[in-house]
């Protein structure tokens, strides 16, 4: 048995991290997976339903990790979306997306989130999730890139790029604290263990380094407190709503109570 593994607050930390990744790439997989008819225009129509099945995979990949972790009541793995009442998924992926704005500024953000998250993980001492985590990723690159290219197309749109810029303002918070608040416990004890590289802050700026160019490069402003601090060299973000987010699932419960 590894070291780690007889490290409690590691090990729960490590559930929770799995089964967060599993429910967000599954959901994720769902949503988009209804514009694979409705999309506007064939190009975005074939994607869409490339990218699903591609993003359904990744749970199916993910998801058997649960079983070889030595740690008792794990959730279920979802085959479908009624099969667990309790969901680690950010909020914005509970329901369909009306508008296709929405669509893309939901599957940008989260697919970006995924993205810096799995980038952190390709060093795991754990093997098994270092191994898969490198995988999905030569996947992922190739999903950005697509998605990218709609939030182009749509901020060169003046009659949808105010609907974009506001559906990316009212899920970005939420993507922010989905990283977590600095210097949580059993990340802490994750990143001790090997098991992960880099802390929440770190994880969060990566993220933002990630999309705030693309979307200042268009014109997009979804959240005004978002700036750059020279001095710091750091992205600053303002205040987040952390008593409404819910740390076991990493969602905020206020937009999933609202919609």
């Amino acid at each position: 048995m590894a070291s780690w593994q007889e490290n409690d607050r590691a090990l729960a930390g490590l559930v929770n991290l799995v089964v967060v990744l599993a429910d967000n790439e599954y959901f994720l997989g769902r949503r988009i997976s209804e514009w694979a008819v409705g999309a506007p225009g064939l190009e975005e129509a074939v994607a869409s339903s490339a990218l699903a099945q591609e993003e359904l995979g990744h749970a199916r990949v993910l998801y058997p990790l649960l079983e070889e972790l030595p740690f008792p009541g794990s959730p279920a793995p979802l085959e479908r979306e009624g099969d667990r009442r309790r969901r680690y998924n950010l909020s914005f992926l509970d329901r369909p997306w009306g508008t296709w704005p929405e669509a893309v500024a939901a599957a940008f953000l989260a697919d970006a989130a995924l993205t810096t998250m799995l980038e952190h993980l390709t060093l795991s001492a754990w093997e098994p999730l270092a191994r898969r985590s490198a995988r999905i990723l030569q996947e992922e690159r190739f999903h950005l890139e697509f998605l990218e290219g709609r939030v182009r197309d749509l901020a060169s749109d003046l009659g949808l790029a105010g609907e974009l810029e506001r559906e990316l303002g009212r899920f970005l918070p939420e993507v922010l604290m989905w990283f977590g608040p600095e210097g949580e416990e059993g990340v802490v004890e994750m990143t001790r263990e090997g098991l992960l590289q880099g802390d929440n802050e770190a994880w969060r700026q990566a993220f933002l380094q990630r999309v705030m160019p693309l979307l200042w490069e268009v014109g997009l402003h979804p959240l005004r407190e978002i700036s750059w601090d020279v001095a710091r060299k750091r992205y600053e973000y303002g205040a987040l709503p952390w008593k409404e987010w819910n740390r076991l699932q990493r969602r905020l419960e206020a937009l999933a109570r609202t919609g």
